[in-house]
């Protein structure tokens, strides 16, 4: 009986390494989707190692699918690294959330004062709430820390959901394209 135990949590343990290293391959070669869907996938599995756990966020976030943070958020609490993250994450998602509702619904979002972190949707919330340009369907903002560097914000729906969309401008050249459903 302790024997079957031993191997099936070898089994375990051997399962999770494998999932872990898929996930850091496909992470070091850009392909986040195929990352975080690996990530979904197994969550059981690794949810209890924080940095799996870090890293499936991470590859969910890197690409553009901010909605699926929300699961590996509830399980960053042991480490102070993870807390962090976890914050990270929740701010992620709370700026996209409030960006749609007033890109949507008129919502004012001048007032709101939230920490601003270096990823694009956390710029891009930063610049609208200090510009909203509530007449334009197309909002424009250029990076003030780099001129060079500009952002179009607009609204767009995809198969009937309402959601947002941000281009990356280097020298007025679209340089990446990012849909937040």
């Amino acid at each position: 009986m302790i024997k079957f135990f031993f191997i099936t949590v070898f089994f375990i343990f051997s399962l999770h390494a494998d999932i872990t290293n898929q996930m850091l391959q496909l992470y070091q070669k850009g392909s986040y989707s195929q990352a975080c869907a690996l990530g979904v996938q197994n969550f059981k599995l690794i949810q209890l190692n924080e940095a799996s756990t870090s890293l499936y966020a991470f590859s969910c976030l890197n690409a553009d699918q901010i909605d699926r943070l929300s699961t590996p958020i509830k399980t960053l609490t042991q480490s102070p690294e993870a807390r962090a993250n976890a914050s990270y994450f929740s701010l992620l998602i709370l700026q996209k959330k409030l960006l749609n509702q007033s890109l949507y619904d008129n919502y004012p979002l001048k007032q709101l004062k939230l920490p601003v972190s270096s990823h694009l949707l956390s710029r891009v919330f930063y610049f609208y709430c200090k510009n909203p340009q509530t007449s334009n369907p197309v909002k424009e903002y250029t990076d003030s820390g780099n001129p060079r560097q500009s952002y179009k914000l607009y609204t767009i729906q995809v198969d009937m959901i309402k959601t947002f969309a941000i281009d990356e401008y280097y020298d007025k050249i679209l340089t990446k394209h990012h849909l937040y459903q």
